[in-house]
């Protein structure tokens, strides 16, 4: 009787080990985020720090019309860029390793748009896995005075999103 708890207890610690240890980062990041974070780096900046991600690099200019990069990175699992040009472009750029699966799928589904009666329609055969430099998809909605698009495409092993806000 002994031996049998004894290897039971032994089953189960490995088991949990093993679900513990092989699932992936969850990131909690939607296009909704990086959509407001074009007009408000402040907000995508605390996103990207509550999911983990940590600033790699930066640069711009000190003058009146402050232009500036950041990178940002999750290990080698994800990485955004952040382009702000002010009165030219506000740019964000996000690089997913097909690893974290789940993650390209939900950041499709939960891009902002108008509501019509067959929005899920639309975009539930929306697939990204044959996606490629070549082919890519691009969504896109207007709101007040500008269009918000993001256009996605896979090159091999990292799906990319590119967000934009174009007047």
């Amino acid at each position: 009787m002994k031996t049998a708890f004894n290897l039971i207890v032994f089953v189960v610690s490995i088991l949990y080990c093993q679900i513990t240890y092989s699932q992936n980062k969850f990131v909690t990041l939607t296009s909704s985020d990086f959509v407001k974070g074009l007009d408000n780096k402040d907000f995508l900046r605390k996103k990207l720090i509550e999911n983990g991600l940590t600033i790699v690099g930066k640069s711009g200019t000190a003058s009146t019309i402050s232009e500036f990069y950041e990178y940002w990175a999750l290990k080698s699992l994800l990485y955004v860029d952040i382009i702000y040009i002010p009165g030219t472009e506000n740019t964000i750029k996000v690089g997913i390793n097909d690893t974290l699966s789940g993650l390209p799928k939900r950041l499709i589904q939960s891009f902002p748009h108008k509501k019509t009666e067959k929005i899920d329609d639309y975009l539930s055969p929306v697939n990204i896995a044959p996606t490629n430099k070549e082919i890519s998809y691009s969504l896109g909605y207007s709101r007040d005075s500008d269009i918000v698009r993001v256009i996605v495409w896979f090159d091999n092993p990292y799906y990319y999103f590119e967000y934009k806000k174009e007047k």
